[in-house]
């Protein structure tokens, strides 16, 4: 069996951004979001979203912040996230992905097998390392922040050919070119948002017979 989380990272960083991962999970692919909560933006967009689009903490954290510097402002954004959202994430990752950090990684180790949250892993490495400490994750990664964009229609084409067994995360940032948030990452937005929305997408995952999935689909550890 063959799932797929896409996932949209960004929500709450900018109106625009929210305006265009809402329509990537209305008219596309986009089956999961992650929401920074310390932003002048969170509230409106973890109110706004609908409950069919699951939402995990894209924690904003210092790299350089150390393991007990990253778990505290990690537990201060859930406590963020669950007033806003009424509810806790389906997952965790983070900006920039502080979190391949190794003090940052065990900080959130520590809090995701106390809470029960998987966390992305961005490859074989970090997902064992995940596992060994009690942490679930996908079974694969698909994803490139450094392109820009990461995701034209025709390299989500590739990459859904791609998907193997297991459960896979795709990573992307859709949006509109924002408005509030500076960011170099702009435009590109609305490239991936119009590939994730592509009718040539949606016939490659059928012909594929991929399933579409929330985070619900990643287990424990212990479960395979």
């Amino acid at each position: 069996m063959r799932w797929l989380i896409v996932n949209a990272d960004d929500l709450g960083y900018d109106p625009e951004i929210d305006r265009g991962i809402l329509e990537a999970h209305a008219r596309g692919l986009v089956t999961s979001a992650t929401a920074m909560v310390e932003t002048p933006f969170a509230a409106a967009a973890l109110a706004g979203a609908p409950r069919s689009l699951g939402i995990g903490l894209h924690a904003v954290v210092d790299p350089d912040a150390g393991r007990a510097g990253a778990e505290a402002a990690l537990r201060r954004q859930l406590e963020r996230f669950e007033a806003l959202r009424g509810a806790p994430p389906t997952h965790l990752d983070s900006h920039k992905h502080a979190h391949a950090a190794p003090a940052v990684r065990e900080a959130f180790c520590a809090v995701a097998a106390e809470r029960g949250l998987p966390v992305r892993s961005l490859d074989g490495p970090m997902r064992a390392a995940l596992r060994a400490a009690g942490v679930a994750t996908a079974d694969a990664f698909l994803g490139d922040a450094a392109r820009r964009p990461a995701w034209t229609e025709e390299a989500l084409l590739a990459a859904l050919d791609e998907v193997g067994e297991g459960v896979t995360e795709l990573m992307a940032h859709p949006g509109h070119t924002p408005s509030h948030a500076r960011t170099s990452f702009g435009a590109e937005r609305e490239i991936e948002l119009a590939a994730l929305c592509s009718p040539r997408a949606r016939a490659r995952v059928a012909a594929r017979n991929l399933r579409l999935c929330g985070w619900s689909a990643v287990g424990r550890p212990s479960q395979g």
